[in-house]
């Protein structure tokens, strides 16, 4: 058996959303819908096409992200990782379940100014917010 990263995606790489396609191209496999730990918060990136969020780990936050985890092949980590625009990030996401992947994070500095959508409890439910 081929060996394995697990990702967590939180905005535009969720199944159905508009970057789903380069997990997919790469032998990607999803995993399960689950919510991060508590002591996150999410942001909607300015300037970003397609839009996507800004995941930010915050200790002292009560709230939790939902999210997507992922299983891509190793050998297809690096050419995922080059897709990747700043201010966006790979780094260690804490899981409801106490587990650690790896997952999307956010350079804070991006996110001076930005919306905050915590609130709605992840991006999928931030884009239905925003439709109706």
């Amino acid at each position: 058996m081929a060996e394995t990263i697990k990702i967590a995606v939180c905005g535009a790489h969720m199944r159905g959303l508009p970057l789903n396609h380069q997990l997919t191209a790469l032998d990607a496999t999803f995993v399960t819908a689950t919510k991060t730990a508590k002591g996150y918060r999410l942001y909607d990136v300015p300037d970003k096409v397609p839009p996507r969020p800004g995941m930010v780990r915050d200790s002292a936050a009560q709230s939790a992200v939902t999210l997507e985890v992922w299983s891509m092949p190793l050998e297809h980590f690096g050419a995922f990782m080059v897709q990747i625009a700043s201010p966006l990030c790979i780094g260690t996401v804490l899981l409801e379940d106490g587990s650690a992947v790896y997952g999307f994070l956010c350079e804070s500095d991006a996110l001076k100014g930005a919306a905050e959508i915590t609130a709605f409890g992840g991006w999928r439910e931030y884009l239905a917010s925003k439709q109706g």
